[in-house]
């Protein structure tokens, strides 16, 4: 008998599915209220009976210590050797803080080189995108093209 996993207590937001050469990507995002959560949401997103039999599972984290103000990271490759790290560079660089993603894929037999990287990057930026997550850097981003323009 399995140990009941509790829900995870906040919306998670999926990517639409790419799917390349027999390879289909998927990716998960939400918020990540404290680095000590992250067991409890990974835990959860892996009772998904969708994700059972995904061969990589890659991660980043990026969230905010109340106690002190510092900023907690932490990413995993999942077996797609340098992942955990893009992905916590693309939550960097895109001003993401108290979230989560997972990139899923399922490996369909053909080697994508340096395509998978695209494949990763997009799901990322699709989920982290529907959970409005991206919403700062978008602003930061117009208000530079206004300051252009005068």
């Amino acid at each position: 008998m399995h140990a009941a996993v509790s829900p995870w207590p906040y919306h998670i937001y999926a990517s639409d599915t790419i799917r390349d050469r027999r390879s289909t990507f998927l990716a998960h995002a939400s918020t990540l209220p404290s680095s000590s959560a992250f067991p409890a949401f990974l835990d959860h997103l892996s009772n998904l009976p969708v994700l059972k039999r995904a061969t990589h599972c890659m991660y980043a984290y990026r969230t905010t210590n109340a106690t002190d103000a510092t900023v907690a990271t932490g990413q995993d490759d999942g077996g797609e050797s340098g992942s955990g790290d893009r992905l916590a560079r693309l939550l960097e660089l895109t001003g993401c803080e108290s979230v989560v993603v997972v990139v899923s894929r399922w490996y369909g037999g053909v080697k994508l080189g340096s395509d998978r990287w695209k494949r990763i990057s997009d799901v990322a930026k699709d989920a982290l995108q529907k959970g409005e997550f991206l919403k700062q850097q978008e602003q930061s981003m117009a208000t530079r093209k206004k300051s252009k323009k005068r």
